[in-house]
């Protein structure tokens, strides 16, 4: 627990904590300005928080920059820190006297008080279990309707994985959803694959296609294997791998010599300098013109479109290794060819029944490949939407559980404060991005404010979340009598520690202003501010 803070600047040179309530409190007059809300941003600030730094009271551009001391208790041990306004991302380790003797990062620091306030066990980090809990004017929290959101704004989603986090619960959903996020990426993987042509992209009626295609061509093999009656075997031949490797080979350099054919073309207009664009404009001007001197007109245009002596030579050059590597695989294509028609005749196959069987086989082969990754990506699909439904089921088991244990604490609370006949506050969990947190027959400020609260204490006792912190704008928007057993509820917590401003505590009556001054860690007032150096007055 948060045991003690010091600060030179401090009226009371050291605040002291003890378990349970411990309550800023402020003058009958209810003035603002004496320090109430900058003591729980200070609090704040040594469990690690950062809102401090933004400066809304002044105390830095005041003060100037400046450091809190404080300590903790743990069991027998007795821990101390410094930390200063101007390096905020470095926390002292100190001895009983704040002599520093060594640093932590503040990432550091921050996880040391996790394991200290035994949350080890727990996903999300310190502050983000601690700052939906942190619930001080001009920081947050303060939204009657979001009671477990850490920032303004923050998804539903993410406030609610926080939720099912502090109950413990993670551990739940973790092996599903780790399978869930594995096949997702997997499906990603596959699309994108899909979309880069890495491997075939087809659809349902391409599917439907294959199916027809690997069907009739299998049937086509037969009848051809039928129709040689035996006399060879076609099936040895079609499978024999030095046959395939050659055809295939055959095939891969016929695609090779078109684009190189291509690549010719294309290079001998370059060096003529006609280009793609200069081409389609003198075919264009043909076409309106049919009488015109094309050569001439080709002579006139490249005229105006001279390409340079060097680069020139490099187009030459380029279309002469074009041109011998067209003629190498002119000649490698005819060696193969002699090759299989020689190892055909040795089968006692014609080698034109061979092309044919093998076009047939290859397309049912690639058919047979493109229907495989359909029939995968399409598994892989009912995967994720039968993992999804699981997740959900787990969801809602783990939903149910928590509004359950939470509403019973809000209508327990509720009673007490309210009476059986007002209806409490309650929690729906719609689903892992959607919650509601309303009071269905009560929507006045003050019953949300109370249900606020009430949130908290049930969170407090539920689970480990070993504190809150409550500005005392959020009681000043709770009925009187309310306010009284809330209060008295309050005082009965003592495992944990709950720091609360507080003022006007005469209106509350006699008993409520001796129960305050028993929680009461640091009194303010007009005369009696935070900080030695009082600002209020100054334009």
């Amino acid at each position: 627990m948060l045991k003690e803070i010091q600060c030179i600047h401090f009226n009371h040179a050291k605040i002291s904590f003890h378990p349970g309530l411990n309550i800023i409190l402020g003058d009958d007059d209810a003035k603002n300005s004496i320090g109430k809300s900058t003591v729980l941003m200070v609090i704040d600030f040594v469990l690690g928080g950062r809102s401090l730094l933004k400066d809304d009271s002044g105390a830095i551009r005041e003060l100037g920059q400046h450091h809190y001391d404080f300590s903790f208790q743990f069991g027998q041990a007795s821990l101390y820190f410094s930390r200063a306004t101007d390096s905020p991302d470095i926390v002292h380790v100190c001895d009983n006297n704040y002599a520093r003797y060594s640093e932590l990062s503040l990432e550091d620091y921050r996880s040391e008080l996790k394991r200290l306030y035994e949350l080890d066990g727990l996903e999300g980090s310190f502050r983000s279990i601690l700052n939906p809990f942190s619930r001080i004017w001009r920081k947050g929290g303060l939204e009657p309707d979001q009671p477990f959101a850490a920032v303004a704004k923050e998804s539903s989603a993410a406030s609610i994985s926080r939720l099912i986090d502090l109950f413990e619960r993670s551990p739940d959903i973790a092996d599903e959803r780790a399978v869930l996020e594995e096949q997702k990426k997997r499906s990603t993987l596959v699309k994108n694959s899909m979309s880069a042509n890495i491997i075939p992209k087809i659809t349902r009626a391409r599917y439907a296609e294959n199916a027809k295609t690997i069907t009739e061509n299998l049937g086509q093999i037969d009848k051809l294997k039928q129709g040689l009656g035996g006399a060879i075997n076609l099936y040895e031949s079609l499978f024999d791998e030095d046959l395939q490797e050659k055809q295939q080979r055959k095939n891969k350099l016929h695609k090779q010599r078109t684009e190189l054919q291509n690549k010719i073309r294309r290079l001998e207009r370059q060096i003529a300098g006609i280009t793609p664009r200069l081409a389609a404009n003198i075919a264009l001007v043909a076409e309106f013109f049919p009488t015109v001197d094309m050569l001439r007109l080709e002579e006139v245009e490249t005229f105006h479109q001279k390409i340079g002596s060097i680069v020139k030579k490099e187009l030459k050059n380029e279309l002469d290794i074009a041109m011998t590597e067209v003629a190498a695989t002119a000649k490698e294509i005819a060696e193969i060819d002699f090759d299989i028609q020689v190892a055909l005749h040795d089968k006692g196959m014609p080698d034109d029944v061979f092309t044919r069987v093998f076009d047939l086989k290859e397309m049912t082969d690639r058919a047979v490949e493109e229907n495989k990754h359909f029939e995968q990506k399409i598994k892989l699909d009912e995967m994720i939407r039968f993992s999804k439904q699981r997740l959900e089921s787990i969801y809602i088991e783990i939903f149910l559980d928590i509004e359950n244990k939470i509403n019973q604490k809000l209508k327990a609370f509720n009673r007490v404060v309210y009476g059986p006949s007002r209806a409490s506050s309650q929690l729906r969990i719609k689903s892992a991005s959607s919650y509601q947190f309303t009071s269905p027959a009560d929507t006045g400020t003050g019953k949300s404010y109370a249900g606020l609260i009430g949130f908290d204490l049930a969170m407090i006792s539920l689970t480990k979340l070993p504190l809150f912190i409550h500005d005392s704008m959020i009681y000043k928007n709770v009925e009187v009598p309310a306010i009284r057993r809330i209060l008295r509820i309050l005082s009965a917590i003592n495992a944990k520690q709950v720091f609360l401003s507080f003022d006007e505590a005469k209106k509350y009556g006699p008993a409520v202003e001796k129960l305050l001054e028993k929680f009461t860690v640091l009194k303010l007032s007009h005369n009696d501010l935070l900080y030695t150096k009082d600002w209020r007055d100054q334009k």
